[in-house]
């Protein structure tokens, strides 16, 4: 034990925040995973629907309300405003309360309208807008905390929240006598929006300010031409289950949910990763800027272990997700497990995507990046629309892997080249290397759909997976090095 505690405190901070913030991403989503089977059972399927059709719309309006200034211009600015964070962090939560508030306006103004496009009521509706007034603050605390590797105070405050929020959201649930799928909405709203609140005051009270000329011009001349990128990103992720409700009813919308809900499990490796990677790119980059000896390759070596890696344990998940919608929902959702395959396929297109787009970003090469995800969400929207209808749910799974696949091979393209040019080392990308773990990984997802009927099948891959992996557990370093430099 001993050794094993000397061993964790000679591990680099990035490590050690990099663990600490895959546990918490675990514990939030796992969170939400443990009361899947209770609230699937507590809530009618329609009701389910609701609540997810609901928490989609949410996403978007963030994007609106926020400009999602925590993700771009707030990684960059912990750099440019290196020496006055504070200031910078309070006046980006200054102008995401002007622009909420104006948002939230608006809303009133043309209720009705927007009441009919997201098919809810008003008080939903309301509550959409309303939260986003408070909500940026605990992302840019989030945000923060990440980025100067502040993981024991994230650990604390993120295991107190997710844990007291989610426990409280339940109890309403089980012992409010009204519409469970409302009550499930409106508290979970009601008890965020009250921790969202402690931030809000902390934040304006360590920086002092709400507005600064100089801040809002620089955010908003970063992040306005990425809102498309944003929106588009979303539209990928959000829009096929108000389609699916449109088109199938909120019943199918529940069906596709619990599938894309356990998939996106899959998803806590990757926010972790890319957490801790994210501040250590731009670093090598800067680095290389003010050295031009700096080894950039480095970032080639990560990348690879990272694609890699994450192919092994998706695999292992598509082979276990009978068990896991099993365990996690009634027979009801037993048809829903063809909908995981695509959709762990697809996160390792977007974990490629978001790797090589680090430095689109960090050199603000950004008007391409949105135009990139413009025509994939145009893409996903016409798929969606002919397909939907005529094959069910499980299509919206498959037309999203598509368009991931389209938006990371274009990033792969154009950060190739802006690396060429800047580090003048396009090679930094290993693209040969990233089309062979593309079509080992798109190869999986057919087999594994399958073989999903033949059990013993499953359990024999499995198994075998194991085995291997135990028994060539020390040469798989070397098998990725031959591989890396024959691609």
């Amino acid at each position: 034990m001993k050794n094993l505690i000397e061993k964790y405190k000679l591990m680099p901070v990035q490590v050690r925040a990099s663990f600490w913030f895959l546990v918490c991403g675990v514990l939030q989503n796992g969170l939400s995973v443990i009361t899947l089977p209770i609230f699937t059972r507590l809530l009618s399927t329609e009701q389910y629907g609701l609540s997810s059709t609901y928490f989609a719309w949410n996403d978007l309006i963030v994007v609106i309300c926020t400009l999602r200034l925590s993700y771009g211009v707030f990684d960059k600015g912990m750099i440019k405003y290196s020496h006055s964070r504070d200031k910078f962090e309070s006046s980006l939560l200054g102008l995401t309360t002007t622009i909420s508030v104006s948002m939230f306006g608006l809303f009133l103004l043309f209720h009705n309208q927007i009441e009919k496009m997201m098919g809810m009521s008003f008080v939903l509706c309301a509550s959409l807008f309303l939260a986003q007034i408070w909500a940026p603050a605990l992302l840019f605390w989030t945000a923060r905390s990440k980025y100067e590797y502040k993981y024991r105070k994230f650990t604390i405050v993120t295991i107190a929240t997710a844990v007291v929020g989610t426990l409280l959201n339940l109890c309403a649930v089980l012992f409010i006598n009204y519409d469970k799928g409302v009550v499930k909405i409106l508290s979970y709203q009601i008890i965020w929006a009250l921790i969202y609140l402690i931030f809000y005051i902390r934040i304006f009270w360590r920086g002092k300010i709400y507005f600064d000329k100089g801040i809002w011009s620089y955010a908003l001349k970063f992040n306005l031409p990425l809102i498309p990128y944003f929106l588009s990103t979303l539209v990928l992720d959000k829009a096929d289950r108000i389609m699916i409700g449109q088109f199938c009813g909120q019943s199918s919308v529940a069906l596709y949910s619990v599938s894309y809900n356990l998939g996106r499990l899959m998803v806590l490796l990757t926010s972790a990763l890319d957490a801790t990677f994210t501040p250590w790119i731009y670093q090598k980059i800067k680095n290389y800027q003010d050295n031009k000896e700096t080894d950039v390759r480095s970032i080639h070596n990560i990348t690879v272990m990272l694609m890699v890696g994450f192919l092994g344990m998706a695999t292992l998940f598509m082979l276990f997700a009978p068990e896991l919608i099993m365990i996690f929902a009634d027979k009801a959702y037993a048809d829903a497990v063809y909908v995981i395959p695509p959709v762990v396929a697809g996160y390792f297109f977007v974990m490629l995507y978001s790797l090589v787009s680090k430095v689109e970003f960090y050199y603000e090469k950004t008007k391409n990046v949105a135009a990139i995800t413009v025509i994939a969400s145009g893409l996903n929207i016409a798929l969606n629309y002919l397909l939907i209808p005529k094959f069910g749910y499980v299509a919206a799974a498959y037309t999203t892997l598509i368009c991931y696949m389209v938006m990371a091979g274009f990033h792969m393209l154009y950060s190739r080249k802006i690396a060429g040019v800047e580090l003048q080392n396009g090679s930094i990308f290993p693209w040969k290397m990233f089309v062979l773990l593309s079509v080992v990984m798109l190869t999986i997802t057919g087999v594994v759909n399958a073989i999903y009927p033949y059990v013993v099948v499953r359990y024999i891959l499995i198994i075998g997976m194991c085995v291997l992996v135990l028994l060539y557990r020390k040469k798989i370093p070397e098998v990725i090095g031959l591989l890396k430099k024959r691609c």
